[in-house]
């Protein structure tokens, strides 16, 4: 078993047939397919099943990959890792970050991460929180902003700051700011993203609890979508801050309360997958900016504070989990 097989095969698995492996390899499709029959003639054992759209892993395919991935990234890492001993990070940080904060955090990243860290290479994926979690959870990522870090299985999360949620619908710029029961804003006609997203289950849950039934009339379950339907009138909803400046034109946003809603936001990595410098240093930057927003109101909530001690910890457990 050499290590460019393994690239092989991580290759074939994540193109979906051998042809388009054998073009992102830079290899002619006979090789590599040879180089596959020797690695699964070695193991005594079949790793991909060929069908007719392409080729999918077996089983025992998975669990190789798996191990060659988590492998290859390693090795491939080695070198940025030692260069970055000299106080001068390199290599590539993938980052996740929920859509809805996307407008807010993404160009910030980017520029400040160019300013003080050219050596670092990003990826920074805005989606669905549910797929950011995933994201986290399988080490796709080296860590994201999450609300929902407590859901997640087999993270590291250092919760940051506690956000508020708020009613926005069509109001005066005279109602804009003054608060709303959570019972009040029930009762409205609310356009609300499916159940599967966790802000909705956040929503649901508190309303359950003060006994409050939500007059959801509309799903949408991209910002945008849900945006239309409150700027014209059509429906208001309940979200958080973030998307209000940039996608709620012309509304009046309350905050609301009886009871308040809210929601922790961390920042999440993988147990399986501890930061490397490059990592490190950009979670540092991503954190720094969280407080910013926070701090000037761009991002409504309340920063949570950590004693030493609790950093301590926190630093602790990361190195256990590592080691």
């Amino acid at each position: 078993m050499t290590l460019k097989q393994l690239r092989y095969l991580i290759a074939i698995a994540e193109a979906g047939s051998f042809s388009a492996a054998a073009r992102r390899a830079y290899i002619a499709q006979p090789a590599l397919s040879r180089q596959i029959g020797l690695l699964e003639s070695e193991l005594e054992m079949q790793l991909l099943e060929r069908q007719h759209d392409g080729v999918a892993l077996t089983d025992a395919g998975r669990r190789l990959y798996e191990v060659a991935r988590s492998v290859v990234q390693k090795l491939d890492s080695v070198k940025d890792e030692l260069a970055s001993t000299r106080g001068d990070p390199r290599g590539h940080v993938s980052i996740s970050i929920p859509a809805t904060v996307s407008a807010l955090l993404l160009p910030e990243i980017i520029r400040r991460a160019s300013d003080k860290f050219p050596g670092i290479s990003l990826t920074i994926c805005d989606g669905l929180t549910r797929e950011g979690g995933q994201s986290i959870e399988l080490g796709k990522v080296d860590f994201g902003v999450v609300p929902n870090a407590e859901e997640l299985e087999h993270v590291i999360a250092e919760p940051i700051f506690t956000e508020d949620l708020y009613w926005v619908g069509p109001g005066s710029s005279a109602e804009s700011g003054t608060p709303i029961s959570l019972a009040e804003a029930g009762a409205t006609r609310l356009v609300m993203a499916p159940r599967a997203l966790h802000l909705r289950r956040r929503i649901e849950q508190a309303a359950m609890e003060a006994g409050v039934t939500l007059n959801v009339v509309y799903e949408q379950q991209s910002a945008p979508g849900i945006a239309s339907l409150v700027r014209h009138g059509l429906a208001a909803t309940i979200c958080n801050w973030p998307p209000l400046e940039e996608l709620f034109e012309s509304t009046a946003a309350r905050l609301i309360i009886e009871p308040r809603i809210t929601r922790t936001v961390s920042i999440a990595y993988s147990v399986h997958k501890p930061l490397s410098f490059a990592a490190s240093c950009m979670r540092d930057l991503v954190r720094g900016l969280l407080l910013d927003a926070v701090g000037d109101g761009r991002w409504r909530g309340s920063l949570i504070e950590r004693s030493p001690e609790e950093s301590d910890q926190a630093r602790e457990q990361a190195a256990d989990t590592a080691s």
